[in-house]
C-alpha cells in the first residue's frame, strides 16, 4: 500500500471523517455547529462548480473550504492561555497588520495547511476567508486582493454561521438570501453573491438536513485518486499531529513525541518503509478523538471524577469511529485505537485481551505509556527513563502490558 512507490489516495477519504471532530472543537470560537466544515465545503462546491475550474483546482478549493477553520483549535488554546496570563493575544503580519483574538485562526490555518499535498497553489485562500470586499475585514484586504475562492468560502461560512443551515426552515430561506444580498459591496462581492443565487436553492438545504453534507460531498465530488510521495504522506502525518497537540497546552507535544518514538521503534524492528509509514500515521492519529473532549477535563490537574474519566475514555472510541470511515485504514484504525487496552482485559474502551491485541497495538500502548510518563506537563515534571522503566516493568509483571516490548523500549530509549 505504501513505501517507496507513490501512495494512491483520495485525500477527501482521509479528510472528510476527520473534520467533524474539528468542528466540535471550534464551536466556542465561531459559534459553528457540528458539521460546519462539511457544509461550507459543499456550499463552496455548489457555487464554484459552474465556473469550470479544472478538476484538480476545484478539489483544492473544496479541501481548503473543508479545512478553512483548522487553525481554530490552536487559536482557542492560545487565546485561553493569553487570557489566563492577563495579556493580549495578537499576531503581527509582515506588512505590519495586527490581528487579534479569534481572527488569528485564519493565520494559523494558513500555516497549518501550507505543507499539505494540494494539486496547485492555494496560498492565501484560508488566510483571507474572513476578508470583506470593502477592506473592513481583519487583514484589511479589498476585493481585488482577495482570492475568489476565499470570497466563496466566506459567503458559505456566513450562511452557515448566521442562519444555522441544519435547522433553517423553508420560510427562512429567502430572508436569508435577501439579508446576504444586502451586504454585497461590503462583506461580499457581487460575483460571489450571483453564484449563490444561481446555484444554491432550498432543496440543497433540505438535502443537507436530511442526508448530511458529508454524504452529499461523497456523492457529488469526483473520485480524485492521486499519487502522493512519502514526504507528502509525512506532511499529512505532521498536520494531524499538530491539530491534536494544539488542543491542550498540557499535552502540546504528546502526539509528536509518540510519532517520533514510533519511528525509532519501527527502525529497531527493521520494519519495511510501508509498514513504518502506516504505523507513524496511526501514532499521529491515536488521540484524534480528544478533539471531542472538553478542554477543562483534559487540563484538570486533580483526580478526575468518574464522569470525567468516562468522558476521557470516550476519546478512544471516537478515534476508532473516525478512522473506521477511511477505506484501507483497518490496521491503522486498530493500532491507533487500542492504545489504552491491557493484556488482561482491564483497559478501555473495548476491554480486549492479549489474544485480540496485535504486536503493533501492544507496541503503541507501551509507547503511549512511556511518553506520558516521561513528558513534562504544567503540573508535573517528566519521570526519568529509569523511573519510567520501573513503572512499566511492574505493569508487565502484573500482566498489563507486553514485557518483551518494555525491554525493547529500554534498549532503544535508554541510550538517549
Amino acid at each position: 500500500f505504501w513505501g517507496n512507490e507513490p501512495v494512491k489516495l483520495n485525500l477527501m477519504d482521509l479528510l472528510l471523517p476527520m473534520i467533524y471532530a474539528l468542528d466540535l472543537e471550534e464551536h466556542d470560537l465561531t459559534g459553528a455547529t457540528g458539521g460546519h466544515g462539511e457544509r461550507v465545503a459543499l456550499l463552496t462546491y455548489l457555487m464554484a462548480r459552474p465556473l469550470h475550474y479544472p478538476q484538480t483546482q476545484l478539489m483544492d478549493i473544496v479541501e481548503c473550504a473543508l479545512l478553512h477553520d483548522c487553525g481554530a483549535v490552536e487559536n482557542i488554546r492560545n487565546l485561553r492561555d493569553a487570557r489566563a496570563a492577563g495579556r493580549e493575544y495578537a499576531e503581527t503580519l509582515p506588512d505590519g497588520t495586527v490581528v487579534r483574538d479569534a481572527n488569528i485562526h485564519a493565520i494559523l490555518g494558513e500555516k497549518d495547511i501550507r505543507p499539505l499535498p494540494f494539486h496547485g497553489d492555494v496560498r492565501n485562500i484560508v488566510l483571507m476567508h474572513h476578508e470583506c470586499v470593502d477592506g473592513s475585514g481583519p487583514l484589511g484586504r479589498k476585493e481585488d486582493e482577495i482570492p475568489f475562492p476565499s470570497q466563496l468560502i466566506f459567503l458559505a461560512d456566513r450562511m452557515d454561521i448566521w442562519f444555522d443551515l441544519q435547522t433553517l426552515p423553508e420560510r427562512g430561506f429567502q430572508p436569508m438570501i435577501d439579508s446576504l444580498l444586502s451586504r454585497v459591496g461590503r462583506e461580499f462581492s457581487r460575483r460571489a453573491a450571483d453564484l449563490m443565487v444561481q446555484n444554491i436553492h432550498y432543496d440543497d438545504i433540505r438535502r443537507i438536513q436530511e442526508k448530511g453534507a458529508k454524504a452529499l460531498l461523497r456523492e457529488l465530488l469526483p473520485q480524485d485518486v492521486t499519487d502522493y510521495s512519502r514526504p507528502q504522506i509525512y506532511a499529512l502525518t505532521r498536520f494531524f499531529e499538530h491539530i491534536v497537540d494544539a488542543k491542550s497546552s498540557f499535552t502540546k507535544d504528546h502526539s509528536a513525541g509518540i510519532a517520533d518514538k514510533a519511528e525509532r521503534m519501527a527502525g529497531f524492528y527493521g520494519w519495511s518503509v510501508d509498514k513504518t509509514d502506516r504505523f507513524l500515521l496511526a501514532a499521529a492519529l491515536h488521540d484524534y478523538g480528544k478533539l471531542t473532549v472538553e478542554t477543562d477535563i483534559l487540563e484538570k490537574p486533580d483526580k478526575l471524577t468518574p464522569e470525567e474519566f468516562t468522558a476521557i475514555q470516550r476519546h478512544v472510541r471516537q478515534t476508532y469511529e473516525i478512522l473506521n470511515e477511511i477505506p484501507g485504514f483497518e490496521d491503522i484504525r486498530d493500532w491507533a485505537s487500542f492504545h489504552h487496552e491491557k493484556l488482561d482485559g482491564s483497559g478501555y474502551c473495548f476491554g480486549l485481551t492479549a489474544e485480540r491485541l496485535s504486536f503493533e497495538s501492544r507496541l503503541m500502548a507501551c509507547i503511549d505509556i512511556y511518553q506520558a510518563l516521561t513528558e513534562k506537563r504544567p503540573y508535573k515534571d517528566g519521570f526519568s527513563h529509569g523511573k519510567a522503566m520501573d513503572i512499566m516493568q511492574e505493569m508487565a509483571a502484573a500482566g498489563k502490558i507486553d514485557g518483551a516490548i518494555v525491554q525493547d523500549l529500554d534498549k532503544v530509549f535508554g541510550k538517549q
